[in-house]
């Protein structure tokens, strides 16, 4: 009986990213879920205290833009155009990429943030993933005939 090797189809580089997006975003939820199961999560919760201070409605808007951006680049990441595409994936990737290794430095030493460096490095690899992804996209070849 002959078996047949399956198919490896190529995947559009626009689907990549919007893919990574997704996992980043994943990531983000559940790293905030475990978060609210440590120590006196909480109290900070009911006293209105976040790792960086007072909760305020600005802070709370920042907070939400960090999550809307990964969001928005889920779908922005199929519609836009290639050029502008390539650009916006790359350097919104690397503005998050710097808040999560701020966060990795931060929560490395804590017994109850390992997960949550975790998170982080894994957050690092995807970001670098969107980065490598978006820097590389395919160019049409020119053909002279």
């Amino acid at each position: 009986m002959e078996s047949k090797s399956l198919v490896d189809s190529k995947i559009d580089t626009k689907i990549k990213l919007a893919a990574l997006w997704t996992s980043l975003l994943f990531l983000y939820v559940y790293a905030d879920f475990f978060d609210q199961q440590t120590p006196s999560s909480i109290e900070s919760f009911g006293d209105l205290t976040t790792p960086i201070g007072p909760l305020t409605p600005n802070l709370l808007l920042i907070f939400s833009l960090i999550l809307i951006v990964p969001s928005l680049m889920i779908c922005l990441s199929i519609f836009m155009k290639p050029k502008v595409n390539k650009w916006v994936n790359i350097v919104i990737a690397i503005i998050w990429s710097f808040m999560s290794i701020v966060l990795l430095v931060d929560t490395i030493g804590s017994d109850w943030y390992r997960f949550y460096a975790l998170y982080q490095a894994i957050e690092i690899v995807v970001l670098a993933s969107i980065i490598y992804t978006a820097w590389k996209w395919p160019r049409e070849s020119s053909r002279n005939s």
